[in-house]
């Protein structure tokens, strides 16, 4: 279980330390056999079991091309995964975590800070596939300026109007960052109930419901509505993110809770989340079907 205070370091770190520790087991080498290797010691590179160890559990902040190169030597890795473990270092998503910090995050580090989201935002444009699901809001990435607006100052009401622009202002730069980065595909998942729930006057839920009629034509997002006819569900425990990657081989899952944001790597919590995404995926309304519905929903207002 992860330390749900903060974000993982890295998940290509941990990649590459996964994919370590099975091409060591195929070797048939302990980690205190490797500290120890010969390829090591004639490249003057020191290490011991422990260091090893925690490179294979993904724990390390960084790593150093020069020893991931001399551990595959002595693992007999062959060119292609070689060059595919190589590659992985040059993509790590944590990179952004030892450069400068991107100055909107500093000027509203305060706010973000309590909730733990830096984590997500610095994974968030990494992502090859988003999977939202939401049973009360319209998802962050998909919302208008003025219905984000009033759902922070509606849920934030500690915060002052130019904290609540700042965290707006935030919200609108992960969607610029989701556009110019890695993702590929967004399947949105939002329950119809959340599509009536009265955000701000008229005017911001006609232009929430045009704003994902426009998104829902764009080729990489797919958005479906669960009808009220659904009844309570799994999901309704509440909105949840799964995350892939296109240098990792698993997935993670990021949950905002009202104090705080967690994520989960382990297996077994990520293919629940999966399960449950995959059920409600399928009794959803199909896309068409979803456009017909928030067409009727606008006509409406």
């Amino acid at each position: 279980m992860p330390d749900m205070n903060k974000a993982p370091w890295s998940l290509t770190l941990s990649e590459i330390g996964r994919r370590l520790e099975e091409l060591r087991e195929k070797e048939n080498l302990t980690l205190v056999a490797v500290a120890k290797h010969e390829t090591l010691r004639e490249r003057g590179i020191k290490t011991d079991s422990s260091a090893l160890s925690r490179i294979e559990s993904g724990q390390r902040r960084r790593l150093a091309q020069e020893l991931v190169e001399a551990l595959l030597d002595c693992y007999k890795a062959d060119p292609k995964v070689r060059r595919e473990i190589i590659g992985l270092l040059s993509v790590d998503a944590s990179s952004a975590g030892h450069r400068r910090r991107p100055a909107l995050w500093r000027r509203h580090s305060a706010l973000l800070g309590p909730m733990r989201f830096e984590g997500y935002l610095k994974l968030e444009p990494h992502a090859s596939v988003l999977r939202n699901y939401e049973p009360l809001l319209v998802q962050g990435l998909l919302q208008t300026p003025e219905y984000a607006r009033h759902v922070i100052e509606s849920m934030r009401t500690e915060l002052k109007p130019v904290e609540v622009r700042g965290l707006v202002d935030v919200r609108m730069d992960r969607q610029r960052k989701i556009a110019e980065g890695a993702l590929r595909e967004f399947q949105a998942l939002i329950e119809e109930s959340a599509l009536r729930r009265v955000v701000g006057d008229r005017q911001v839920m006609r232009d929430q419901l045009e704003r994902l009629l426009s998104a829902s034509e764009q080729s990489k997002n797919t958005i479906r509505i669960l009808p009220d006819t659904i009844g309570c569900h799994p999901g309704l425990g509440g909105p949840f993110v799964l995350m892939s990657f296109p240098e990792a081989t698993r997935d993670v899952v990021w949950v905002e809770t009202m104090n705080r944001s967690v994520y989960f790597e382990e297996e077994s919590d990520v293919d629940r989340y999966a399960e449950v995404f995959a059920d409600l995926w399928k009794r959803a309304l199909e896309p068409d079907g979803t456009r017909v519905r928030l067409k009727k929903m606008i006509k409406e207002l």
